[in-house]
C-alpha cells in the first residue's frame, strides 16, 4: 500500500518535471546505498593508513596502488561499458566473450607491472620492487571480474549490483585494516587487499553466471569495448598519472598529504555519481538528438545540486579532515578544497560524455571529447608539478577541468 501510495505521488510530479522519476527513485537507493558505503569504507581505510603507519609508507602504497590503476588500460575497461549497453539490448553470452577478452589483454599489464617491480629492485628501492613483482601476480584477477557488475547493471538488476559491491568492499576494507593494525607491513597490508579483493569478485562473476538467460552474443560488443578503451587511455592516465608524477618527483610523504586531499574529494564525487550513473541504461536505447535533448533539459539542476554538495563540502573540509586524520594531514586541507572546486567543474564533463554514449556511430565525438581534456590535463600536470609542488598539481587539474567543459559544450554545439 505505502509504494502504491509512493508511485502516485511520483507519477504525479513525473507529469510536471517530465522525467522517469520512479526509475531514479528506486535504482538510485540500490545505487546510493552502495556508493556511500563502498565509499565510507574506502575513507575508513585511508583513516587506518593515515593514523597508524607514516607518510612514507602511505605514500609508497598509493604510489603502488596508482601504477595498477593505470595499467588497469590493458584490461580494457571500455568492455565493461559495451557489455552494459549490449546485455540490456538482449545479449548475454557478451559477458563471457568479453571477460576473456580483457583477460587475454590483461597480461601485457601484468608484464610491465613485473618490468617496472623488477627495475625498482635493481635500482635500489627493494621494497618497492617486492611489491610490484607481487601485484603483477593479482593483477587479472583484479580489474577482470568486475564484468559481472557490468552485466546487472545492463539487466537493470541495481540490487544485486549494490549488494555485491557492498559485500566485497566490506570484507576486503575489514582486512586490510586488520592487517594494517596488527603487521604495519607494506607487504602483507598489499597481498591482503589484492588477494581478498580478487578471491570476492571471482566468486560474485561465478555466481552471476547463473544469471545469463541465452546464449546471444553481439560482435559489435568486443570491437565497442576496445574502441570505448581506446578512448579512456588519457583518462585513465590523469586518473592516476598525477599520483605518479608526485610519487617520483616530489616524495611519498607529500603523495601521502595529496592522496588524503584527492580521497576527500573523490568521496563527494561518489555521492554524485549514481545520479549521472543511472542515465545510461536510458540513454543506450536514444537516438543521438533525444539523448541531448534530455541531458541538457536538467543539466542546469544537475549543476546547480554540484555547487551547493561541493561548496557544502569546501566549507566543512578543514574541520572533518584534521578530526578524521588529525594534524599530521593538516596540510592537505587546501589542495582539498581546490580539488573540489575542480569537481564543481569536472561534474558537466561527465554529463556530456553520458549524451554522447548511446550512439556507437558518434565514436569521432567520444574521441574527441576524451582525448582533448585529459591531453591539456596530462600536459599542465608535467609542467605545473615541478614548479609549484603540490599545488601545481591541484591547479592543473582545475585548469584542465576548466578548458573541457568549455569544449565539451562547444562539441555538443551548446555555446
Amino acid at each position: 500500500m505505502n509504494k502504491h501510495f509512493i508511485d502516485k505521488i511520483l507519477q504525479k510530479i513525473e507529469r510536471i518535471i517530465h522525467l522517469d522519476l520512479r526509475y531514479y527513485v528506486y535504482n538510485a537507493s540500490y545505487l546510493i546505498f552502495a556508493q556511500v558505503a563502498s565509499t565510507s569504507l574506502s575513507l575508513l581505510s585511508s583513516i587506518a593508513f593515515a593514523r597508524f603507519l607514516s607518510k612514507e609508507i602511505y605514500g609508497q602504497y598509493s604510489y603502488i596502488m596508482s601504477i595498477l590503476g593505470i595499467l588497469t588500460i590493458f584490461t580494457l575497461p571500455g568492455m565493461n561499458t559495451a557489455i552494459t549497453q549490449a546485455v540490456a539490448k538482449g545479449h548475454d553470452k557478451v559477458l563471457i566473450k568479453g571477460t576473456k577478452e580483457k583477460f587475454k589483454w590483461s597480461f601485457f599489464g601484468s608484464i610491465a607491472i613485473l618490468g617496472v617491480g623488477v627495475y625498482y629492485f635493481l635500482t635500489g628501492s627493494i621494497l618497492l620492487g617486492k611489491c610490484l613483482m607481487i601485484s603483477s601476480l593479482f593483477f587479472p584477477f583484479l580489474r577482470n571480474f568486475q564484468t559481472y557488475s557490468a552485466f546487472l547493471s545492463g539487466k537493470k538488476q541495481f540490487e544485486k549490483v549494490a549488494e555485491y559491491q557492498v559485500i566485497v568492499q566490506i570484507i576486503s576494507t575489514l582486512i586490510t585494516i586488520l592487517v594494517i593494525y596488527f603487521s604495519r607491513n607494506l607487504m602483507l597490508i598489499l597481498i591482503a587487499n589484492l588477494f581478498s579483493f580478487s578471491l570476492l569478485r571471482c566468486y560474485f562473476f561465478k555466481l552471476t553466471l547463473k544469471s545469463m538467460t541465452n546464449q546471444s552474443n553481439d560482435k559489435e560488443t568486443i570491437s565497442f569495448g576496445k574502441h570505448l578503451t581506446v578512448q579512456n587511455i588519457l583518462g585513465m592516465i590523469t586518473a592516476w598519472g598525477d599520483k605518479i608524477i608526485i610519487g617520483t618527483l616530489l616524495s611519498f610523504p607529500e603523495l601521502a598529504v595529496y592522496s588524503i586531499a584527492k580521497s576527500f574529494s573523490t568521496f563527494v564525487r561518489s555521492l554524485m555519481a549514481p545520479i549521472v550513473g543511472l542515465s545510461l541504461p536510458k540513454l543506450s536505447k536514444m537516438e543521438e538528438k533525444e539523448a541531448y535533448l534530455a541531458v541538457k533539459k536538467k543539466f542546469l539542476h544537475l549543476v546547480l545540486l554540484t555547487v551547493v554538495v561541493c561548496g557544502s563540502a569546501i566549507a566543512i573540509c578543514p574541520y572533518i579532515l584534521t578530526f578524521l586524520y588529525s594534524q599530521k594531514y593538516v596540510d592537505s586541507v587546501l589542495y582539498a578544497q581546490l580539488l573540489l572546486v575542480a569537481l564543481i567543474l569536472g561534474i558537466p564533463i561527465s554529463i556530456f560524455n553520458k549524451a554522447l554514449f548511446p550512439s556507437q556511430r558518434e565514436i569521432g565525438k567520444l574521441y574527441k571529447i576524451r582525448i582533448f581534456h585529459p591531453a591539456i590535463m596530462i600536459m599542465l600536470f608535467i609542467i605545473l608539478t615541478p614548479i609549484y609542488g603540490l599545488l601545481g598539481a591541484v591547479l592543473a587539474r582545475l585548469i584542465a577541468n576548466l578548458f573541457g567543459v568549455i569544449y565539451s559544450m562547444r562539441l555538443a554545439k551548446w555555446i
